[in-house]
């Protein structure tokens, strides 16, 4: 027999030994080794996102790929090829993060590779990486009409509304992450989307040439860093606050939009979160109640308005929130456009969007990505398992690592009553009582309200305990119990519309008075003057209910001089 040629025969035992190591384990647990992070060399403050971050999770140094890349949010396909695909992929493969063979350059410019076994499951995207590809004249070769229609129907498995368009599937542009996921296959094609095939699919450990791109982007360094932290002290401390959720109210082709929503705003209550529901055809207000918004799913408007935009609107640590619109990412740098910029902005610590328009059936699907979220699975892969489409729109900012709910509420409950987290711990409180009240034992709900109150007193906690009261027919202590709000005179503007609607709720049960002067104090606050006209056409209801006639007169003037400042009588 001939001898095989040394060189040949250890490349052959290279190859079996990739074989055996990719064969080892069926499953594996993901930490930061499974982690790269991908910053421009040419700004300093990409490369201080990056440092910051690698410290934060401990992510080795050998994982940190630094590229000259143009420092714009938007870039030319063959930019992305030359400056971002090309050199990544080279990266992994020269650093053995990925064991695989480079492969030729195929005929749209792309190195390629035979890939044996992937180390690297997420890649990390530090401001000043490019988020979006321009639209670039396609090859009709590599998709035909025929062809994207096929793949929409394979993915979605649902009709097609009828005036559904194959053209508004061809065109080229992508979220740089969009394509970067798919940066380990072959001859995925150039014009439309690719389906995901992480989407819906519960096994975690399968399909790891798919790689999970998320990015640490926003306005500034410090709201990238503050995203950090609050993803940081979400899984210290666990989730405290409430759950809010926006439908759109349209019917038709957006129907499938708000059954997310509602299915969503279920999962929250199954959870135990108080949640406000929304399902009119608007946008939550600047006066509705928006305390602790530590869960959002909302749709659909431009720009981030309503209660947002509040001065001093800060998300609590560990909030996830999403709005859903065709162009929430179309600049995430910009703290006032669209959604996902002015989200990081407000201290956030994850939310998705898109670059430009992905049409509905290709945006992420809100109720599997919080449902994956609530079985402890982490912002990254929840993202892509409720992602359709990928080489598409979509973009996810925060950290892939991110598990919201790892720490539990029982754990949360141990630690109840620490006073640098009182205003905090009412909402955990809350929500123990909410799964108590679910599953039928409304007493032992109350019992616990009423034992922790004087622990961790606050206006969330007192509203949550008078509704108990009132719901068992104890209407004096319901009214009674809310009484101390009346008095409350300095406020921050996180609780303006939790005051309202508890003065609103004064007023249902009996006593207007107290809700007039609730009114009264918010009248007093420095606020825009669209809100404080807002409170004061509510509180002119409840002071006609009341009979005080002098301070309804006095509300209505004020409605007729636009402009008065806050406090000034």
């Amino acid at each position: 027999m001939p001898k095989l040629p040394h060189r040949f025969i250890a490349v052959i035992c290279t190859v079996l030994a990739w074989l055996a190591d990719a064969g080892a384990s069926s499953s594996q647990v993901y930490g930061p080794e499974s982690v790269v992070v991908v910053a421009n060399r040419t700004l300093p403050e990409s490369i201080e996102v990056a440092r910051y971050y690698m410290g934060m999770r401990g992510i080795p140094d050998k994982n940190l790929i630094l590229l000259e890349a143009p420092a714009s949010e938007t870039i030319s396909r063959q930019v992305y090829l030359e400056k971002l695909h090309n050199p990544i992929l080279t990266e992994l493969l020269d650093r053995k993060l990925v064991n695989a063979f480079a492969g030729p350059v195929d005929e749209l410019g792309r190195k390629t590779a035979t890939i044996f076994k992937n180390r690297i499951r997420y890649v990390v995207l530090c401001r000043g990486i490019p988020a979006r590809i321009n639209a670039t004249a396609a090859d009709s070769e590599y998709a035909d009409d025929e062809a994207l229609l096929k793949r929409y129907f394979t993915l979605s498995n649902r009709s097609l509304i009828s005036t559904f368009s194959s053209g508004r599937l061809e065109k080229n542009e992508a979220s740089v992450d969009g394509e970067l996921a798919l940066l380990l296959e072959r001859g995925t094609p150039l014009r439309g989307f690719v389906p995901n095939p992480l989407f819906g699919n519960r096994n975690r450990d399968a399909l790891t040439d798919i790689l999970r791109v998320t990015r640490l982007d926003g306005p500034s360094v410090d709201a990238v860093k503050r995203m950090l932290d609050s993803a940081r002290n979400g899984e210290l401390n666990g989730l405290r606050g409430r759950a809010y959720v926006d439908e759109d109210g349209r019917s038709g082709s957006f129907q499938v939009g708000n059954t997310w929503m509602a299915n969503t705003a279920a999962l929250f209550r199954k959870l135990g979160f108080s949640t406000s529901h929304d399902t009119a055809p608007k946008t939550f207000s600047a006066d509705d109640r928006f305390d602790a918004p530590v869960l959002y799913a909302g749709w659909y408007a431009g720009d981030c308005n309503g209660p947002f935009t509040l001065p001093g609107f800060k998300f609590p640590d560990g909030a996830v929130a999403a709005h859903l619109h065709s162009f929430s990412a179309a600049s995430i740098r910009s703290p006032t456009k669209g959604w996902v910029g002015p989200f990081v902005d407000r201290g956030v610590a994850c939310t998705f969007g898109n670059v430009s328009e992905p049409y509905l059936r290709l945006t992420h699907e809100f109720d599997a990505f919080f449902e994956a979220l609530s079985l402890g699975w982490n912002f990254a892969d929840a993202a892509y398992y409720a992602l359709p489409g990928l080489s598409w729109q979509g973009v996810a900012v925060g950290d892939p690592l991110y598990r919201p709910f790892v720490k539990t509420l029982e754990e949360q409950l141990e630690n109840v009553g620490h006073p640098k987290q009182i205003l905090s711990d009412q909402y955990v409180l809350m929500r123990q009582a909410n799964l108590l009240a679910q599953s039928g034992e409304e007493n032992q709900a109350l019992q616990l309200l009423e034992q922790q109150f004087n622990k961790v007193p606050g206006p969330a906690l007192a509203l949550s305990r008078a509704r108990f009261y009132k719901e068992t027919g104890q209407l004096d202590k319901a009214r009674s119990s809310l009484a101390f709000i009346a008095r409350l005179k300095a406020m921050d503007s996180g609780t303006w519309g939790l005051l309202a609607e508890t003065a609103d709720e004064l007023a249902a049960m009996g006593n207007p008075e107290a809700a007039v002067e609730i009114y009264d104090n918010l009248t007093k606050q420095a606020m825009p003057e669209s809100t404080l006209l807002a409170f004061i056409r509510r509180g002119i209801t409840v002071a006609e209910q009341s009979g005080n006639q002098d301070i309804a007169r006095h509300w209505k003037s004020r409605l007729a001089m636009p402009g008065e400042v806050p406090g000034s009588d």
